[in-house]
């Protein structure tokens, strides 16, 4: 997973009201209507399991270490979406052990590679990117008011991008995709619903959505995008360039977290 920073999620906790409300006004739909979708479950479904549903925060410190306020963040969203939650006291082992004693359903933790939430009762867990993915997917294709047969760039073909390709597919969308490896579009070669982009200054004048998975900075241009695009950006840090974002931002999902870790907590239901 990419490494978020201190910055990257200061203040996310009491801002997530308002970042509601400008999905709201984007994508015409609130957060959970749009992980209810990304995740294939229904709205009464998931305001069901709030009621039975007890969630941990676990803090990891291996690797680089602990992210300022990540656990905090984490714990807000899920809050938010009007679940019971905890950030456990104890870090790591300790803390997975507390969080089980104190009878979490499900377990959020996230070292340096891995951001996954466990399903305590089912035993299964779901991954950071493949639900990034779902949930931004989600996204644009409300702000499209649907995706069947449109054109859609995907911008990366990692995890994230990979988990995107999948769910579009699913939505019916013609997929084209771009990466500068080569090698990581090869798996599409024989994939009639998916068409591989070798320019990217072509493709991205060319197509009017755009999901944008790669970990790359200030790369779109002010005048590089189809004049009406609309963009999913899940990825950290944001590709376009601030003159970019400025003109075409009422078009523009992307957060450091909330999107990630919401639809990561439907998916584990």
């Amino acid at each position: 997973m990419t490494r978020l920073t201190t910055s990257d999620i200061h203040n996310l906790g009491s801002e997530i009201a308002n970042y509601n409300s400008d999905l709201i006004k984007k994508t015409g739909s609130d957060m959970r209507t749009l992980v209810c979708f990304a995740s294939g479950i229904s709205a009464e479904r998931f305001a069901e399991a709030s009621r039975d549903y007890a969630v941990a925060v676990v803090p990891i410190t291996s690797g680089q270490g602990l992210i300022g306020s990540f656990a905090e963040s984490v714990q807000s969203i899920i809050e938010f979406l009007g679940y019971t939650s905890f950030v456990t006291e104890h870090t790591d082992v300790a803390g997975i052990a507390e969080a089980v004693e104190r009878k979490a359903h499900l377990i959020f933790m996230a070292d340096d590679d891995r951001f996954i939430v466990f399903n305590v009762g089912q035993g299964f867990y779901v991954d950071n990117a493949q639900a990034t993915a779902r949930g931004y997917v989600a996204a644009l294709a409300h702000m499209a008011r649907g995706l069947s047969g449109e054109d859609v760039l995907v911008l990366g073909a990692g995890p994230v991008g990979q988990g995107a390709i999948s769910f579009l597919k699913e939505l019916g969308a013609q997929v084209k995709v771009f990466d500068i490896k080569q090698e990581k579009l090869a798996r599409y070669q024989n994939d009639s619903q998916v068409f591989t982009e070798l320019s990217l200054a072509e493709a991205l004048r060319k197509y009017k959505y755009i999901l944008d998975a790669t970990p790359a900075t200030d790369f779109i241009g002010l005048n590089d995008l189809h004049p009406e695009a609309v963009v999913a950006a899940p990825g950290i840090p944001l590709g376009l360039t601030a003159e970019a974002f400025a003109r075409n931002k009422d078009r523009i999902v992307h957060d450091p977290l909330q999107l990630g870790v919401a639809t990561m907590l439907a998916m584990a239901l």
